[in-house]
């Protein structure tokens, strides 16, 4: 058995193999996961306390990139994205293990995990992300059109 835990800990796991065992677990608190590698080697995650927005998942060298793409700049209220952005800033200390950041158009919540982090934490992580994605939407509502 603690050969297997110590196996566990370190390994660096494949987007494949984090999608199966993703697809087949479910949290203490409920969440289940579906789990789709795209084509373009991407895993996209649908945590199910938040299948609206799902998280898409890169493995670089050096970690695996969390992305959640939030909405577009053109669905900002006229003449608010300054305030947007303002309050994103002031959001940005109270959102655990998430950042925001703007790719192209899109606003999005990002997060990273270090390669080889333990299978549980990278859950707790994405439940995390997941969670936060409706907390911020909630908290701008009022700044999208």
């Amino acid at each position: 058995m603690a050969a297997n835990m110590t196996r566990e800990y370190s390994m660096t796991i494949t987007l494949e193999e984090l999608a199966f065992r993703l697809n087949d677990h479910t949290t203490d608190e409920g969440t289940s996961f579906d789990a789709l590698l795209l084509e373009n080697g991407v895993l996209e995650v649908v945590c199910s306390n938040n299948d609206e927005f799902p998280i898409h998942l890169a493995l670089t060298e050096t970690q695996l990139l969390a992305v959640t793409p939030l909405f577009n700049v053109a669905e900002v209220v006229a003449d608010e994205v300054d305030n947007l952005n303002k309050m994103l800033l002031q959001l940005a200390p109270a959102v655990p293990l998430s950042a925001f950041g703007l790719q192209d158009d899109t606003y999005i919540l990002f997060g990273a995990i270090a390669l080889g982090t333990h299978f549980e934490i990278i859950v707790h992580e994405l439940e995390v992300q997941a969670e936060n994605t409706i907390d911020v939407l909630d908290a701008i509502q009022s700044l999208l059109a």
